[in-house]
């Protein structure tokens, strides 16, 4: 993703009513905010313990002849596990394994209460079974797993209550399809909740990865030579405040290089093609460096240093090491056979070359630039199209 609106980026926006980007950006999404769900997940647990172990009082009023077994079930087995959730949340890697966890404990809240109300004798049993939506909502929109997770689980739990329900003897056919209605709509009005809370999530994600991006972009093209997409002085006072900052003892080299009589090509073929050849010569220096394994992204810097010189800084490289670098580019552009009609017929762009090198405990800029600049006068002194090193 190179700049701000790219079209993969902006194809996932099309994706969010699947609830699934591809797979790069999914990964991205898990690990951004996994951090948030385990913090919000590991509080909403604690809380809801403690809201399902208040409702025995609940349970001690509507089904006091199950109270024994219904507090043996909340406080000896159910506050046990969830405690134990909570104490692996943080351990949880995957999304999945979260919401997994959170579907068993849910499970579990609503097998507990039901079944204890097949085996209770209170006549209240029809409205104390109502109680299980508090914990489906929980779970839903609370802990707020996944949708596709929420369905799992709401299926998994509607079935434990419909079953737990239909075991009641006294429950006719049209109390028991009430029930079922109930649930079924108050599922479908909690999974509408989960569905437009996790695309809401998915569409913050990426209004943030966007800002992201276009926050690199500008930062990029300010460190950019538009020209010839090398980074400009700009940066280059960057990355020499931070190797004067540095502490190591490893040296660091400069190789200075200038397109050989420029200004004569540019006063006569004109500016246009003058900017076409600082390009041409910007790729060749820059095919070189990846060729050699040097490239920026690894430990090398290429700047346009001026109008037609350019100056690339080696960090971990000797001068011996940056002059063979140095040679190999000066070869290069001489085999590329780029024409230069105001040197004559058959004259080609060529380039001279200055190198340098210091320890990077002893590095300045602008001493490390300097001496760059005075090995390439030698190398122009010379008749140019070669290359020079620091006496």
């Amino acid at each position: 993703m190179n700049s701000p609106h790219t079209p993969a980026l902006e194809a996932e926006f099309s994706r969010l009513n699947h609830l699934r980007f591809s797979p790069a950006i999914e990964a991205r999404f898990e690990t951004d905010e996994q951090e948030q769900r385990l913090r919000s997940s590991r509080l909403t647990v604690l809380v809801a313990v403690a809201v399902y172990d208040a409702f025995l009082v609940a349970d001690w009023q509507i089904m006091s002849d199950m109270v024994g077994w219904l507090a043996l079930m909340r406080l000896g087995i159910f506050t046990p596990l969830a405690l134990l959730v909570f104490w692996m949340l943080p351990r949880m890697s995957k999304s999945w394994q979260i919401d997994a966890m959170t579907i068993g404990c849910t499970v579990l809240a609503v097998l507990f209460p039901t079944t204890a109300m097949v085996f209770s004798h209170s006549p209240y049993v029809l409205i104390y079974q109502f109680g299980s939506m508090v914990t489906i909502t929980y779970f839903t929109l609370v802990q707020r797993v996944r949708f596709r997770m929420a369905v799992i689980g709401l299926v998994a739990s509607l079935t434990v209550q419909f079953w737990c329900v239909a075991l009641r003897p006294e429950i006719d056919a049209a109390s028991y399809q009430f029930v079922v209605s109930f649930y079924l709509s108050g599922a479908a009005l909690l999974l509408m909740g989960s569905f437009v809370l996790e695309r809401t999530e998915r569409h913050g994600f990426l209004e943030r990865l966007r800002s992201e991006l276009l926050i690199e972009h500008i930062e990029r093209t300010a460190r950019t030579d538009m020209l010839t997409g090398l980074s400009n002085r700009h940066h280059l006072a960057a990355v020499g405040e931070a190797f004067a900052d540095g502490h190591e003892s490893q040296p660091i080299a400069a190789l200075m290089i200038d397109i050989d009589h420029f200004k004569r090509f540019n006063d006569t073929q004109g500016h246009l093609a003058g900017d076409r050849c600082i390009r041409a010569v910007a790729d060749l220096i820059r095919q070189e460096l990846e060729r050699a394994g040097e490239s920026e992204a690894d430990r090398s810097f290429a700047f346009r240093f001026g109008g037609e010189e350019f100056l690339i800084l080696l960090p971990g490289s000797n001068e011996r090491r940056a002059a063979v670098l140095g040679e190999a580019i000066r070869r290069r552009l001489e085999a590329a056979r780029i024409p230069h009609p105001a040197m004559g017929v058959g004259a080609w762009v060529t380039a001279s070359l200055g190198v340098a090198a210091c320890q990077q405990g002893d590095f300045s800029l602008d001493a490390l630039v300097g001496a760059a600049d005075a090995a390439l006068y030698h190398a122009k002194r010379d008749g140019r199209n070669c290359l020079a090193m620091t006496a």
